[in-house]
């Protein structure tokens, strides 16, 4: 072990300062930056034969940065009543990455504040009388909406392969139908999941005056737009949309009309290039800090949405010390290659993009588990 002097951010106390760290190898790089380990508030596992498990999920999370990620619904069986929790609880059991759940809104299970956190729609297809039946009997908790007009089909915006297009006022209109509903029947607190128009921000800037609205924006709509299409792996709901688009949100971000930045990690195997029954989703937990950085190129607000905003929108006590930490290397670039993802999906809308600033090592609970490139804890 060897001990150099690093720079540090602490996002908690919004401090930045050098200190004497510890590193597992001798590494040279004048830009090496200590961080808090990260936190994903929009995270998906499959549990199905030859797909993501909690296992390499684990591995993924400690590759990118991530000690603590929040799960969603959509699983097979969803997420939903008891007996499913208690099977994921089981399986998630780990001492380095603590995963969080959500419970799907139209189940039984409700949510419990220790590891079930809040509701969630992500991935459900729903229609009105859905949603207002469940506000009508559901306690009122935190609420994550995938806002979608679901009774419109369409997978893009922009007409892809003759494949039907959802308007882009879709997103905005569901965020307005379900806040709305949901402020009738006592439901107070929302967070808008992976939004991707320009409406969608402004509704939600006019609905803040009714209810606590946080929002979310995922790497791949800030550093993608439909002109990157070109395989299946682009195929992702809600759909890439306009530069003019992309350079707003980040923007949004930058303004800190976005609170949170989320990776919405959809991983699956190798997709068939079929963009009408291809899954959607992108598999990117890996790369995920470094896609953020790349397209804000803002160490400090990155870090405060993917460690601090986080942590403190679901009331979660922060973990940074000499046993808790992430170090990236800014200078570094690097062409992403899912193959060597430890996850199990490869479909992955970066594959081949160069990005800039690579996470090198991960430290948790007093272990690395993370080194320049190596998994460590097996």
């Amino acid at each position: 072990m060897k001990f150099i002097s690093v720079k540090v951010y602490d996002p908690y106390q919004k401090k930045l300062f050098y200190e004497e760290i510890s590193l597992p190898k001798n590494i040279y790089s004048e830009n090496l930056v200590v961080i808090p380990t990260f936190f994903d508030f929009h995270t998906h596992v499959r549990l199905l034969e030859g797909q993501e498990d909690y296992e390499s999920l684990k591995k993924a999370c400690i590759a990118g940065g991530f000690s603590e990620v929040l799960i969603q619904p959509n699983t097979k069986p969803r997420l939903e009543n008891s007996n499913v929790h208690e099977r994921h609880k089981k399986l998630s059991e780990n001492p380095y990455v603590k995963f969080y759940r959500t419970t799907s809104f139209f189940g039984s299970q409700e949510p419990n504040n220790i590891d079930i956190l809040c509701y969630s729609t992500d991935g459900i297809e729903y229609n009105y009388n859905e949603l207002v039946e469940n506000f009508s009997k559901k306690k009122p908790h935190l609420l994550l909406d995938h806002s979608q007009m679901f009774e419109h089909p369409g997978i893009f915006y922009k007409k892809i392969e003759n494949l039907p297009k959802r308007p882009v006022t879709n997103e905005a209109v569901a965020v307005a139908r379900t806040i709305l509903t949901g402020i009738e029947f006592g439901f107070r607190d929302f967070h808008i999941q992976h939004i991707s128009s320009i409406y969608t921000l402004e509704m939600i800037k006019f609905l803040k005056k009714y209810a606590n609205i946080t929002c979310e924006v995922t790497p791949h709509h800030l550093l993608l737009t439909n002109e990157h299409i070109k395989n299946s792996n682009f195929k992702i709901n809600p759909p890439l949309a306009d530069q003019q688009t992309r350079e707003f949100l980040i923007e949004a971000v930058k303004n800190n009309y976005i609170d949170i930045l989320a990776t919405d990690h959809a991983p699956h195997p190798d997709k068939k290039n079929d963009f009408e029954k291809d899954p959607y989703g992108t598999s990117n937990i890996e790369i995920a800090f470094s896609a953020f950085y790349t397209a804000i190129e803002d160490l400090m607000i990155v870090i405060n949405k993917l460690c601090d905003s986080p942590r403190r929108r679901l009331k979660i006590k922060p973990k940074f010390d000499s046993e808790n930490f992430v170090v990236v290397d800014l200078n570094q670039e690097f062409i992403v290659d899912s193959k060597k993802f430890y996850s199990k999906g490869k479909n992955c809308a970066f594959d081949g993009m160069k990005l800039k600033g690579k996470v090198i090592g991960v430290k948790i609970n007093g272990k690395w588990g993370f080194w320049n490139g190596e998994y460590l804890f097996d």
